[in-house]
Protein backbone atom coordinates (compact mmCIF):
# COMPACT_ATOMS: atom_id res chain seq x y z
CA UNK A 1 0.00 0.00 0.00
CA UNK A 2 1.83 3.05 -1.19
CA UNK A 3 2.13 6.28 1.33
CA UNK A 4 1.43 9.82 0.72
CA UNK A 5 4.37 11.30 0.35
CA UNK A 6 3.10 14.79 1.74
CA UNK A 7 2.09 13.15 5.07
CA UNK A 8 5.73 10.78 5.52
CA UNK A 9 7.51 14.32 5.01
CA UNK A 10 5.41 15.56 7.83
CA UNK A 11 6.06 13.10 9.68
CA UNK A 12 9.58 13.02 9.30
CA UNK A 13 9.97 17.06 10.50
CA UNK A 14 8.11 15.70 13.66
CA UNK A 15 10.39 13.05 14.57
CA UNK A 16 14.11 14.63 14.52
CA UNK A 17 14.49 14.60 10.56
CA UNK A 18 15.76 17.91 8.75
CA UNK A 19 15.03 18.26 5.06
CA UNK A 20 17.71 19.42 2.66
CA UNK A 21 16.22 20.20 -1.17
CA UNK A 22 18.23 19.06 -3.89
CA UNK A 23 17.71 17.54 -6.31
CA UNK A 24 15.57 15.07 -4.17
CA UNK A 25 14.27 15.78 -1.13
CA UNK A 26 16.89 14.88 1.81
CA UNK A 27 15.75 14.08 5.41
CA UNK A 28 18.74 13.82 7.81
CA UNK A 29 17.84 12.23 11.39
CA UNK A 30 18.92 14.56 14.49
CA UNK A 31 19.63 13.25 17.57
CA UNK A 32 19.73 15.69 20.43
CA UNK A 33 20.96 18.10 17.70
CA UNK A 34 23.72 16.19 16.36
CA UNK A 35 23.21 14.90 12.64
CA UNK A 36 23.24 10.95 12.41
CA UNK A 37 24.29 8.59 9.38
CA UNK A 38 20.61 7.75 9.07
CA UNK A 39 18.81 9.51 6.21
CA UNK A 40 16.13 8.79 3.46
CA UNK A 41 14.96 10.66 0.46
CA UNK A 42 11.81 11.53 -1.22
CA UNK A 43 11.08 12.43 -4.94
CA UNK A 44 9.93 15.63 -5.60
CA UNK A 45 7.39 15.00 -7.85
CA UNK A 46 5.79 11.59 -6.97
CA UNK A 47 2.59 12.28 -4.63
CA UNK A 48 2.71 8.26 -3.32
CA UNK A 49 5.71 6.54 -2.11
CA UNK A 50 5.30 3.06 -4.05
CA UNK A 51 5.78 -0.39 -1.98
CA UNK A 52 9.75 -0.34 -3.96
CA UNK A 53 10.63 3.17 -2.74
CA UNK A 54 9.41 1.96 1.02
CA UNK A 55 11.52 -1.02 0.40
CA UNK A 56 14.91 1.64 -0.55
CA UNK A 57 13.58 3.58 2.31
CA UNK A 58 13.65 0.78 4.88
CA UNK A 59 17.37 0.27 4.11
CA UNK A 60 18.03 3.87 4.39
CA UNK A 61 16.31 4.26 7.19
CA UNK A 62 18.09 1.03 9.21
CA UNK A 63 14.85 -0.27 9.56
CA UNK A 64 13.68 -4.48 9.60
CA UNK A 65 10.07 -4.43 8.48
CA UNK A 66 7.97 -2.44 6.13
CA UNK A 67 5.93 -2.19 8.75
CA UNK A 68 8.36 -0.14 10.88
CA UNK A 69 8.47 1.97 7.96
CA UNK A 70 5.12 2.48 7.62
CA UNK A 71 4.82 2.64 11.41
CA UNK A 72 7.22 5.64 11.08
CA UNK A 73 5.68 7.51 8.40
CA UNK A 74 1.69 6.96 9.42
CA UNK A 75 2.49 7.73 13.15
CA UNK A 76 2.11 5.00 15.32
CA UNK A 77 6.14 4.96 15.63
CA UNK A 78 7.09 8.26 17.07
CA UNK A 79 10.70 9.13 17.62
CA UNK A 80 11.61 7.56 20.57
CA UNK A 81 10.49 4.62 19.56
CA UNK A 82 12.18 5.19 15.95
CA UNK A 83 15.68 5.52 18.43
CA UNK A 84 15.02 2.55 20.51
CA UNK A 85 14.75 0.44 17.52
CA UNK A 86 17.68 2.41 16.10
CA UNK A 87 19.73 1.24 19.28
CA UNK A 88 19.24 -1.81 19.77
CA UNK A 89 20.29 -2.71 16.46
CA UNK A 90 23.54 -0.64 17.34
CA UNK A 91 23.00 2.11 14.71
CA UNK A 92 22.67 5.02 17.47
CA UNK A 93 24.75 5.38 20.93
Amino acid sequence: MPALRRVAEASLLRKGFRRDNRDHRLFHFYLRGQKTSIFTFTSHGAREISDDLLLLMKRELKLDTLKHVRDLLNCPMDESAFVEVLRAKGELP
